[in-house]
């Protein structure tokens, strides 16, 4: 290697470090962006933000020490984003980082507020829009579990039996004679629905007689949910699921948001 591109190499490394005075300041992509933007620039530390934000520590100290993390990258982005792109011009690398600033600003504050106004129309729109799209939520949700589950199921069996090889399917669920109760994991699990099968001891299952039946609705609470109707399925022998109706509407709706707008 010749002595001018030992030169050019020190100089390039002396250049990354030589940050003008004019680009020093806080960085507020890196602040707001944390790991997205350190991702970009190489910034590994950033990444230390996934975890802080996604385990839970007593008395919230992850969501501080996030905020430590966050202020920590904001002081010290101009610097690590000039080590990445040190042969840009002033002008270009102050560009660059007002439009992740920009890009920050609008992902932690405008679209909460989007989503806000998306609520309040459905909220208010109609006065029943909350409970259906409750009811229509949670009949998409059971539908989708019986699709995956119900394949792997002996449906020779009893009530009891099918509920409890339904619900060995599912981490979060637990069978209570011929009910599969799906839960919440917190400091003690909290049932949020269900999925019960009714299939008479000896029959075989048809649609066209509808003698299987399976019933989905909400668990707790009850005073919040008493309005709402189950969703209702039916089943043969072929584990086919044919929904009712008013189930097949519930489904179609689901949980897109902006079909109740």
């Amino acid at each position: 290697m010749d002595k001018e591109k030992i030169r050019q190499i020190l100089d390039d490394a002396n250049n990354r470090y030589d940050m003008p005075v004019s680009l020093k300041g806080f960085n507020w992509g890196a602040f707001l962006l944390t790991f997205i933007w350190g991702i970009r620039y190489k910034a590994w530390i950033t990444l230390l933000a996934i975890p802080l934000m996604w385990f839970q520590l007593p008395l919230g100290l992850n969501w501080i020490l996030l905020l430590v993390l966050q202020l920590y990258c904001g002081i010290k982005g101009n610097e690590w984003a000039y080590r990445f792109d040190y042969n840009k011009s002033e002008y270009d690398f102050k560009m660059t980082q007002i439009k992740w600033a920009i890009f920050g600003f609008s992902l932690q504050f405008i679209l909460p507020m989007i989503l806000l106004f998306v609520v309040c129309l459905l909220v208010f729109k109609i006065k029943e829009n909350p409970m259906d799209f409750a009811q229509n939520a949670q009949c998409k949700v059971a539908y989708d579990k019986l699709q995956k589950g119900l394949s792997g199921v002996n449906i020779q069996g009893s009530e009891n039996a099918i509920a409890q090889q339904f619900a060995k399917k599912f981490k979060d669920a637990n069978a209570v004679e011929n009910s599969v109760n799906f839960f919440l994991e917190a400091s003690s699990p909290i049932d949020l629905y269900y999925i019960k099968f009714e299939k008479p001891d000896g029959e075989i299952c048809s649609l066209s007689s509808q003698n299987c039946k399976i019933e989905s609705g909400f668990v707790l609470p009850p005073e919040a949910f008493e309005t709402i109707n189950e969703c209702v399925f039916y089943f043969d022998n072929y584990k086919t699921i044919f929904p009712t109706e008013q189930t097949k509407i519930n489904i179609q709706k689901g949980y897109n948001i902006f079909k109740y707008l």
